[in-house]
């Protein structure tokens, strides 16, 4: 979007799920299934549950850094199993270039880009 573009807000969301793995499908929950609901659990799941967490939750710090980085005016709120960034001034194709810049990939975040109208109709 234009940065002078005067009949729109463009609203960026990042969504970080803290299951989601690089290397899996969106919302896989890896090691949580075989805890959940399950009898006679292995002290070694419950370790690969926390080397899984541990990497992950590293790789969103990381990601939220670069993107505070980047630019300042974020809302970031913590949610159950998320952490949600929110802007309305900064471009989403500048944010996703500065995270493919450290290696980062599309399928570890989600991203909503939203359109709000000003004023008058399009």
């Amino acid at each position: 979007m234009r940065n002078n573009n005067e009949t729109c807000v463009q609203t960026v969301r990042f969504v970080f799920d803290f299951y989601k793995s690089k290397d899996g499908q969106p919302g896989e929950k890896p090691f949580l299934n075989k805890i959940v609901g399950v009898k006679n659990i292995q002290p070694k799941t419950v370790r690969n549950l926390n080397r899984f967490l541990t990497a992950r939750l590293d790789r969103i710090a990381t990601m939220m850094e670069i993107l505070l980085a980047a630019h300042d005016n974020w809302t970031i709120t913590g949610k159950r199993d998320v952490i949600v960034m929110e802007t309305d001034t900064f471009d989403f194709k500048e944010a996703i270039k500065v995270l493919k810049e450290h290696g980062f990939t599309s399928d570890e975040f989600i991203l909503r880009v939203e359109y709000t109208r000003k004023w008058g109709f399009l």
